[in-house]
């Protein structure tokens, strides 16, 4: 986040950085930059799905992102994360288990200099650090990656989903937690759940099958928000009778997670 090309700013005592990010005009908000307007969404860069959620994922709200590994949660961010920085939001990646992959994102379009990446090692310390991003304010995208991190005794009860809720709404910022499993509960505006879908091959008629593409279904599991107009926005998957609006079925080019 310092103009260079990959994602920057090492320093031991983050609020010092923020504090620093906010002197030298890096950190505005959404506002500021004109990004949110009267739309108090964030589009994903999904067409399909930001219609289906009335623009995009609720400004100032909890976001959580279920699905097993190998479901495309990653590529989901990455596409959020490059759809973000290109309206010249600045968004911040909450990362314990250091899994965050500079050049893959890079490859899709994130612009790396608007990407604060915190890796804060502990789970607890993982909240902790989203807290204080959301707090410092200035972010479009507040992203916690809890996929490889599982809760210890009593951690339940020691998550601040309350709090994260509410410093979400003051800064206008969307908190997108990732994980297996749904932990927000009802702090969880809304709830998304991603499967691989169908993969797509290339080749035949003799030459060797190349796997070309995964499709990833992404399906609304809770909304509290709804669309524009349609309270009733949540959809299923698949299932006897299917849906009217039916699953998102998205081709991003997907990394493992």
């Amino acid at each position: 986040m310092d103009g260079s090309k990959g994602p920057v700013a090492v320093e031991r005592d983050p609020q010092a950085l923020l504090a620093r990010l906010r002197r030298e005009g890096v950190l505005r908000t959404a506002l500021e930059v004109g990004a949110c307007g009267t739309r108090p969404v964030l589009p994903t860069g999904v067409e399909t799905l930001d219609r289906m959620l009335g623009g995009g994922l609720p400004r100032g709200r909890i976001v959580e992102l279920v699905g097993p590994l190998s479901s495309g949660r990653t590529a989901f961010l990455l596409q959020v994360l490059a759809a973000a920085t290109a309206r010249g939001e600045q968004t911040a990646l909450i990362d314990p288990a250091d899994a965050f992959d500079a050049s893959s994102a890079a490859a899709v379009g994130v612009a790396l200099e608007r990407v604060l990446w915190v890796r804060p090692g502990r789970r607890l310390d993982a909240f902790r650090a989203a807290d204080l991003v959301l707090g410092a304010g200035g972010f479009g995208v507040v992203a916690l990656d809890l996929t490889d991190l599982r809760p210890g005794a009593g951690t339940h009860r020691r998550v601040p989903w309350p709090r994260l809720s509410l410093r979400a709404e003051r800064s206008s910022a969307v908190l997108l937690a990732l994980g297996e499993r749904r932990e927000a509960g009802t702090f969880a505006a809304l709830v998304l759940g991603l499967r691989r879908g169908s993969p797509g091959w290339a080749g035949g008629a003799g030459a060797p099958l190349l796997l070309e593409r995964l499709d990833v279904c992404i399906e609304i599991l809770r909304s509290k928000v709804g669309r524009a107009g349609d309270p009733g926005a949540a959809s299923t998957c698949g299932g006897p009778s299917g849906s009217a609006a039916g699953p998102v079925r998205w081709g991003g080019g997907l990394p493992g997670r």
